[in-house]
């Protein structure tokens, strides 16, 4: 087995020499190449074959940013350059002596390269679409393709601004806003089929990692809400019609009663399940006092505000059963869903389970929701609690 790699043009000219049990070599830049006036030759360290970065014929020196770079290290001290690429370690210039001695790690290298080459590109496509335009405007009929035309995508032009060190500190709006329209189109566009498992690892991983951090970011809203004792019951319904499918996600759609433009008397949303069957929902404030208590008989019963919610539900579902076929054509004309509407339940976010301090609370409010008809009433720390063992359990 050859330990010493060497490459070598037609001529005989030795282009580079690899050690493979060193993992030292060297890479020697043609006399004739515009590099050799800053640089006559790069030593390799920690590499059993030539790296990127390297024209591999004449001896030309480096590829993409080459040139500039060894420019840039020549003009500031007028030094021919001792160049070193190191597969590891840090970066390192010394301007001592006849020659200034610079190592660069190759990874820093590959960045820089990629830079380049998504800057050219990027040039490249500007001044397409600039010679475009002009023929556009001189020769319009021969040309009418090219009226008003736009440079393309240069590709790597991405790769290169993820490469950025400070990217997602320095995100606006408009970029999240982008990122979360590209990824779901770009997990769509990637081919793959069961044997191309490698493929198909990419989708699921990046949905993993996506539905963690989204879950991770609902909590921490969730958690702030609660915790700033936010009162306002439209900031609530506004929270909770954003966020429903997730903190009940045995539903596949919501349908707010802006959305459908039905007349009478509606909740402000309803849920369909995966099975096309309605439910609607009444959204309280945390602070809902849920019971009240009777000394005379030592008991507790629904709150005022709690009786009023019930109530209130009840007739909604009155009026959903006995106005369901205009209901259903409705909902099909404004969302283009067949919904059916058999027996739907009525639920009513309201209150913490805390307030429920002590065995005779729990117990009454036990005994009181299970006698609601169709009815149930559901806490907010409940949806924050099975939220927080949904995203512990995908963790």
């Amino acid at each position: 087995m050859r330990r010493i790699i060497e490459k070598r043009d037609e001529d005989g000219t030795l282009v580079y020499r690899l050690n493979k049990n060193t993992k030292k070599g060297e890479y020697f830049i043609n006399i004739e190449s515009s590099q050799y006036k800053y640089c006559e030759n790069v030593k390799l360290e920690g590499f059993d074959a030539i790296p990127s970065g390297f024209y591999k014929n004449k001896g030309y020196g480096l590829t993409n940013s080459g040139s500039f770079l060894l420019q840039e290290l020549y003009d500031v001290f007028e030094k021919k350059v001792n160049l070193t690429i190191a597969k590891t370690g840090d970066n390192h210039f010394d301007s001592r002596g006849s020659t200034s001695s610079v190592t660069i790690n190759h990874s820093d290298l590959s960045i820089l390269n990629l830079s380049v080459r998504s800057a050219k590109r990027i040039k490249n496509e500007e001044i397409i679409a600039q010679t475009r335009q002009f023929l556009g405007r001189l020769f319009s009929q021969q040309f009418r393709e090219y009226k008003g035309a736009k440079p393309k995508y240069a590709p790597g032009t991405l790769a290169s601004t993820l490469h950025h060190a400070d990217l997602l500190n320095r995100l606006n709006q408009d970029d999240r806003e982008m990122l979360e329209s590209f990824i779901p189109d770009y997990l769509s566009s990637i081919p793959g089929t069961l044997r191309a498992k490698k493929k198909l690892q990419v989708i699921f991983d990046a949905l993993d990692a996506g539905q963690k951090i989204y879950l991770e970011k609902i909590l921490i809203e969730f958690r702030k809400k609660l915790s700033a004792k936010t009162h306002n019951e439209a900031t609530w319904q506004k929270f909770l019609s954003n966020y429903i499918l997730i903190l009940r996600n045995t539903y596949g759609e919501v349908l707010e009663k802006e959305s459908v433009s039905i007349q009478g008397k509606y909740p402000d949303f309803m849920l369909i399940d995966p099975y096309s069957y309605l439910d609607i929902y009444e959204i309280k404030k945390p602070n809902t006092e849920l019971l009240q208590y009777d000394r005379s008989r030592n008991n507790y019963y629904w709150s005022t505000e709690l009786s009023k919610a019930i109530a209130q539900v009840e007739n909604y579902l009155y009026q959903v059963q006995r106005h369901s076929d205009s209901l259903i054509i409705d909902i099909k004309k404004a969302k283009g869903l067949d919904i059916s509407i058999v027996r739907p339940r009525g639920y009513i976010i309201s209150g913490l389970r805390e307030q429920l301090s002590e065995d005779k609370k729990r117990d009454d409010f036990r005994i009181l929701n299970e006698g609601l008809k169709n009815i149930d009433v559901i806490f907010y720390d409940d949806l924050l609690k099975n939220l927080d063992t949904f995203l512990n359990r995908t963790k």
